[in-house]
């Protein structure tokens, strides 16, 4: 998907690729953050969504984590994107210093949650990761939501090693419980239905390893996921 064009068949074959065999997929591409592109995975990537949450794993579900994106100074919305809002992806955004929102940071009701990676401001010091990099070579300049996710991600394959038993609805379910709000000083912080403390920038907030992992060793999983229909006369 790097080399060229990528086609709905191909991120479907991509989605799909051995996922009885790979139990997390790292996803930081999608539509153009420019704050006027609208963009969502075609019928074929779709069906592979909902066939590795339902199938992969060994009937488990795989678990897609998605970069919400860094389209925050355009004033893009992650809600246009139709992968991160897919229910079956793990959108992560990215918080800077002292727990604050890079300023990148794209504002959506999909962003489930975020790990350190960025600056508050833009001429702010940023976080930055040491990562490998095209052509044999490693780079100190990794950044954004495309940092973030591997992080969240790697929390998750902690989480796995910890009870293998856990789903795809598991994994949401223990970030939603597990995640730490990031810091009050920053707007948007409300309380749901469900008690739980949700900002558009933050999602449920902070992903916490240790929290998350230890969580993780006595959960019992949660139902399957339930499909309503309902017709209304207009």
């Amino acid at each position: 998907m790097l080399d060229g064009s990528a086609t709905d068949a191909l991120e479907a074959s991509s989605l799909s690729f051995k996922n009885d065999y790979i139990d997390i997929y790292i996803n930081c591409w999608g539509p153009k953050d420019d704050g006027k592109t609208f963009g969502k995975p075609g019928p074929l990537a779709t069906r592979a969504l909902k066939d590795g949450a339902e199938k992969g794993r060994k009937g488990k579900g795989s678990l897609f984590v998605w970069a919400t994106g860094n389209g925050g100074l355009t004033d893009d919305d992650c809600n246009c994107d139709g992968y991160t809002t897919s229910i079956y992806t793990i959108s992560i955004g990215c918080i800077g210093d002292h727990g604050l929102s890079a300023y990148y940071t794209e504002k959506c009701s999909s962003t489930l949650a975020v790990t350190f990676n960025g600056a508050s401001h833009k001429e702010g010091k940023e976080n930055k990761m040491v990562t490998t990099d095209l052509y044999h070579q490693c780079t100190t300049e990794f950044k954004g939501t495309s940092a973030s996710a591997p992080i969240a991600a790697g929390i998750l394959a902690l989480v796995l090693e910890a009870n293998p038993t856990i789903t795809w609805r598991d994994a949401q379910h223990l970030i939603v419980r597990s995640a730490k709000v990031t810091s009050p000083l920053d707007e948007g912080w409300k309380t749901n239905g469900a008690g739980f403390h949700y900002n558009h920038k933050f999602g449920f907030g902070r992903v916490v390893a240790s929290n998350i992992v230890e969580m993780a060793k006595t959960w019992k999983s949660v139902a399957a996921q339930r499909e309503c229909t309902g017709y209304f006369d207009h």
